[in-house]
């Protein structure tokens, strides 16, 4: 069985994940998995749709935790009959309730986002008109026990409009992001979008909007805060056509506005050369700033032939109350050197302490194309957790370039071998299991391998030191 992890609430100590599964005949299903803070799963549920339909991805904020501890709430869609649905579940993840709604208006729904209200939910995403073609940003409002309330849409004239995120102001300011871009007939070449924000009262009728200039300086907003100073916070992207891959680029960034939208700070993060290149989604911290999760180039030194797109790995951003950089590390939880893999990070948690749990999916294809969950835990400096500090990369501690390190085969059956173009000797070698416990060690040393044949499968850290330089890297050992 296949699976993927998208969206993440913490209760207690309990981490549950919302996301996807593939049975072993094919169909998609939901999956509600309970994990401690350790990792450790608790236990997992699995619905199919009785009548052979599949439930379709969801997304980072599709899944929400009911504030009378009953259980939660979780938004998506089927892929056959292309209508969005509300589930309720039990405190272990066990459906209670199922809602489904047809919009015949609508040629596809995507259910993105659920939010709790005193007397009933807000779903939000994005619906496909039946006679334009355009997809246009919606808001439902529900009971209790799923009964549709009323319906609001927002368009735009010969434009596409994507929903982005609900920011909850007060109860009668809600404050919804998104996008606007070039319409189905628009060559890519000439495709240009806007950032689009607007506010509505609690009935859904439109407050006021914003909507940035059209080009591809901004791609849209995401994920969206309010600062005590009234400023606002969101993510965003610069794009840029690719006229090789006939792509749009992508080099995410996060953007800082006064009330008035007037730009305060706009940093970008890599280059606008590859497409699959984004934030998923960022969470407020308590310690003030933003942590932002999502996919980037890994670049590796020997990409897979005909399959760069292949080359993605997950990547966290901490940035400071400020928008200033303070790390970011890009996690890659499966590799191989033939085929590559995909690795996607979607939703996080801050636990009390000031740890983060990430989740993501993964798609791998040696021997066969299989999909993969996988939560990743750090520290707030952005380290795993169980490992002596030394965060991937930042501003005040430095690290080796992040694509300076080659680590292969992973997984490994018995030897990992490791390759950098710009190191010969390492001060020092160590590998630690998932405790954190150091169990090999190499100093000094010019190998370009080490041999973990005598170790137990599971999880280990390979860290590669020089010159008070280091690189970590997650090496998967099993014997098949």
């Amino acid at each position: 069985m296949a699976a993927g992890f998208y969206s993440l609430e913490l209760s207690q100590d309990t981490v549950s994940v919302y996301g996807t599964v593939i049975g072993e005949s094919g169909q998609g299903g939901r999956l509600v998995a309970q994990f401690d803070t350790l990792g450790t799963l608790l236990h997992s549920t699995v619905h199919f749709d009785t009548l052979g339909d599949d439930f379709t991805q969801a997304s980072p904020n599709s899944f929400i935790k009911l504030s009378n501890g009953a259980g939660y709430a979780g938004v998506g869609q089927m892929f056959q009959r292309r209508n969005g649905y509300l589930s309720v579940f039990g405190p272990n993840g066990r459906m209670v309730s199922y809602f489904e709604y047809e919009d015949e208006n609508s040629e596809t729904d995507y259910y993105e986002e659920v939010h709790e209200l005193d007397d009933g939910f807000l779903i939000l995403g994005a619906k496909q008109d039946a006679v334009t073609y355009l997809l246009e940003i919606f808001m439902l409002k529900t009971g209790f026990d799923g009964s549709a309330v009323w319906e609001k849409k927002y368009s735009t004239f010969g434009r596409h409009t994507l929903f982005g995120q609900l920011l909850v102001l007060d109860e009668n300011e809600y404050v919804i992001s998104g996008s606007t871009t070039s319409g189905p007939s628009t060559p890519l070449p000439n495709t240009i979008n806007t950032s689009t924000i607007l506010a509505t009262d609690s009935l859904g009728n439109v407050k006021w909007r914003w909507d940035s200039p059209a080009s591809l300086e901004e791609m849209g907003a995401g994920s969206i805060f309010k600062t005590p100073e009234g400023h606002w916070v969101y993510t965003s992207a610069r794009g840029q056509y690719d006229a090789m891959h006939n792509s749009l680029s992508s080099q995410p960034k996060f953007v800082i506005r006064d009330e008035n939208f007037n730009l305060i700070k706009d940093d970008t993060f890599g280059v606008a050369d590859f497409p699959i290149h984004y934030f998923s989604k960022a969470i407020e911290l308590s310690e003030g700033g933003w942590l932002g999760v999502g996919v980037k180039p890994s670049y590796y030194a020997v990409p897979p032939l005909s399959t760069w797109y292949n080359s993605v790995s997950g990547w966290m951003v901490r940035l400071d109350d400020q928008g200033d950089q303070l790390w970011s590390r890009v996690d890659t939880a499966f590799w191989s050197m033939e085929t590559g893999s995909a690795n996607f990070l979607y939703d996080a948690v801050e636990l009390p302490g000031g740890n983060i749990i990430a989740c993501g999916y993964s798609r791998t294809y040696d021997p066969v194309a299989k999909d993969w969950g996988w939560l990743i835990k750090v520290n707030k400096d952005g380290c795993v957790d169980t490992l002596n500090c030394m965060p991937i990369s930042s501003g005040k501690l430095p690290v080796l370039p992040e694509n300076s390190v080659v680590v292969y085969p992973n997984p490994t059956r018995s030897v990992i071998n490791f390759r950098s173009e710009t190191v010969e000797q390492w001060d020092r070698v160590e590998v630690a299991n998932a405790a954190g416990q150091i169990v090999r060690v190499l100093n000094n040393t010019r190998t370009n391998a080490i041999d973990l044949s005598d170790m137990q499968d599971g999880i280990y850290f390979l860290r590669l030191i020089k010159a008070n330089r280091s690189v970590t890297r997650k090496v998967v050992k099993r014997g098949w």
